[in-house]
C-alpha cells in the first residue's frame, strides 16, 4: 500500500542478556566487512558482527545505539536477529 511504513522486527541479544527487542524502520550493523544498513524487504543475510555501534531507528523514529564486539546478524522475512558476544554500553536518546 502506498505510504505504508515498512517495518522490521528486531531482536538484539548479548550472550548474557537481552539488549533490545522491538520494531524498527532501519538498522545499521557493524560487520567484519564494514557497516551494513538493513531496511524492510532486504535480501536474506547471515554475517559476522565486528566491533562498532549497532544503530536502530525505531518505528516511532527514536534512536537506539549499542557499542558491540563480535557475534552474528541474521535477517530473513523482515525479522532481524543480532547476537553479540559483548555489549560495551548503550546510548539511548529516549531512556525508559
Amino acid at each position: 500500500m502506498a505510504g505504508e511504513k515498512r517495518i522490521i522486527d528486531v531482536n538484539v541479544v548479548a550472550e548474557d542478556r537481552p539488549l533490545w527487542s522491538g520494531r524498527a524502520s532501519s538498522v545499521v550493523v557493524p560487520t567484519l566487512e564494514g557497516y551494513m544498513g538493513i531496511l524492510a524487504d532486504h535480501e536474506p543475510i547471515l554475517a559476522l558482527v565486528g566491533e562498532g555501534n549497532v544503530q536502530i531507528t525505531t518505528e516511532d523514529e527514536s534512536r537506539k545505539a549499542f557499542k558491540v564486539v563480535g557475534g552474528f546478524v541474521s535477517f530473513e522475512n523482515n525479522s532481524l536477529t543480532i547476537g553479540v558476544d559483548k555489549c560495551l554500553g548503550n546510548d539511548d536518546e529516549n531512556e525508559q
